[in-house]
Order: structure tokens, then sequence, then C-alpha cells
């Protein structure tokens, strides 16, 4: 996989400035990651999928109802 079109132009930018202003470059996937998250990802997105995520239903009840009866000691 790569990077292309706008994405590429940006990431090249990121590596530009952490040599300019001599900090590491990006070395591990999750730091690429929280970068690109930061970058191309609105900030509502991840509360709304959290909300999503908390009126989910399994049958009757909701996620955390059912996870709950299924949960080990």
């Amino acid at each position: 996989m790569e990077f292309v079109d706008y994405a590429l132009i940006w990431w090249n930018q990121i590596q530009r400035e952490r040599v300019r202003y001599e900090e590491p470059l990006v070395e591990s996937w999750e730091e690429m990651k929280r970068l690109m998250r930061r970058r191309f990802i609105p900030t509502h997105f991840q509360r709304e999928l959290h909300n999503k995520f908390q009126r989910l239903t399994q049958g009757s009840r909701s996620v955390d109802e059912y996870t709950k009866r299924w949960r080990f000691p």
C-alpha cells in the first residue's frame, strides 16, 4: 500500500517538517495512524461512532446488556 494524490503530498510534508525541526521520523504504524486520524477524520466522527455503538442491540438487549450476560468471572 502507498499514499497517492493529496495523502502523499501530506505525508511528505509531515516527514520534511520532522527533519526540519529535528524531530524523529514516524517509525510506527500506531503513530502513523494517529497522525492520519488527526488530519483526515473529522473530530466529531469518533463521538458519533461511540453513540451508534451505544444504541446497537442484540435481539431485545443493548450490546452492553448482551456482553455482560456472556462475561466470564
